[in-house]
């Protein structure tokens, strides 16, 4: 775990929409997370990918960083009725805002105002409880692409709530390559003007490690390796910081080991609700193997990247891997027709090896293309 001390905080030079005086920096301390503790750490970051179990406070965190340094940002939650409902202000007995914790801490008076579906903006409100002061804007991810033409100059992040979404509900292909797209919307000439990158905080449970986002932001085998090894931080040679909050840094308190957490204690969804581990993917196929002695067969492209094939006659075993070499097949799966080409010729046998025990693959977005590769076609 990296720790976050009083020197190195008056080495770092913060930003300069974040107040020098941040609660003198104590709320680093106080069993919470706190996204500063990662923007000082990290500050070349442009994203910030963080998961955990559930309750660490990282939405929280991010509020509150951006109404106590008046920073403006744009909050995401995935659908029209997300966003709906957390601008909903005509029931005050009903709050699912996610301001509604900060308000009852710090006494902030915030209200929401929906413009559209989908589309809206959180105030702070005067003692009339009218509109007075924009914090956020509120968009849908569902609608990113119809934001193209909106001028979102004065932000300085994009917090998407629950990036991962939940099993069950419906996602879109383009999911990633929307984001992306929205990112450089509202970024656009920023730096050219003497700004720093725009920050994109993305915040998550352990749900699915395979997501349009983790497959756009090509971050899937880093999570994987971290989830393997207990890795907390990881910032990659692509300047992403991808933090996986553990119980070291904010550990399980004396009251909350008490009902569901000792009834479920030990199971998969206790780790993944207790630890923030992506217990329900599967990684046991995933491991290195030694390609001696095994046959090059098929090469396929896929988002540019190389993966290779090998079989193993005597063991009867495949390995994909990234090692390179002259095969016998060649495949494009950029190209729609060799997409359904390789499903024809090759998938449905290498996937039947795979559930057989008789196919390994070097790292897990491997296994996830050929399993899951009607998840990534249209076949």
């Amino acid at each position: 775990m990296i720790t976050l001390t009083r020197e190195t905080l008056d080495n770092i030079k913060l930003y300069p929409y974040i107040r020098q005086d941040y609660e003198k920096y104590e709320c680093l301390t106080d069993g919470y997370y706190h996204v500063l503790y990662d923007l000082l750490m990290f500050p070349d970051a442009w994203v910030y990918f963080v998961w955990s179990k559930r309750g660490p406070g990282k939405t929280y965190s991010a509020l509150w960083l951006c109404y106590y340094s008046d920073i403006k940002f744009i909050y995401m939650k995935r659908t029209d009725k997300d966003v709906n409902l957390i601008l909903k202000n005509d029931n005050m007995d009903f709050d699912a805002s996610p301001y509604k914790d900060l308000k009852r801490d710090k006494g902030l008076n915030i209200v929401g105002v929906k413009i559209d579906d989908g589309i809206g903006a959180f105030y702070e409100a005067d003692a009339e409880g009218e509109p007075k002061k924009l914090l956020c804007y509120v968009l849908s991810f569902n609608k990113v692409q119809a934001y193209k033409g909106f001028g979102f100059a004065d932000c300085e992040f994009i917090i998407f709530d629950e990036v991962i979404p939940q099993k069950g509900e419906r996602i879109k292909r383009s999911e990633g390559e929307n984001l992306l797209d929205l990112y450089m919307t509202v970024s656009r000439d920023r730096q050219k003007r003497g700004r720093k990158p725009l920050k994109m905080l993305l915040f998550c449970n352990a749900e699915e490690i395979s997501t349009p986002v983790t497959k756009e932001l090509e971050i899937i085998d880093d999570i994987a390796d971290m989830n393997a090894s207990g890795q907390a931080h990881m910032f990659t040679d692509r300047k992403m910081l991808l933090h996986h909050i553990t119980n070291d840094e904010v550990p399980i308190t004396a009251a909350e080991e008490d009902g569901i957490y000792a009834g479920m204690k030990g199971t998969a969804w206790w780790d993944k609700a207790f630890g923030g581990y992506f217990s329900g993917n599967d990684f046991t196929n995933v491991s290195k193997r030694s390609i001696r002695r095994s046959i090059p067969l098929i090469h396929v492209i896929y988002r540019k990247h190389d993966y290779y094939i090998y079989y193993n006659e005597e063991k009867g075993r495949y390995y994909m891997c990234s090692a390179p070499a002259r095969c016998q097949y060649d495949y494009n799966l950029d190209r729609e027709n060799e997409q359904k080409k390789f499903w024809c010729d090759f998938v449905v046998d290498l996937r039947e090896a795979c559930v057989n025990e008789q196919f390994k693959f070097e790292k897990y977005s491997m296994y996830d293309l050929l399993m899951n590769y009607r998840k990534f076609f249209d076949i």
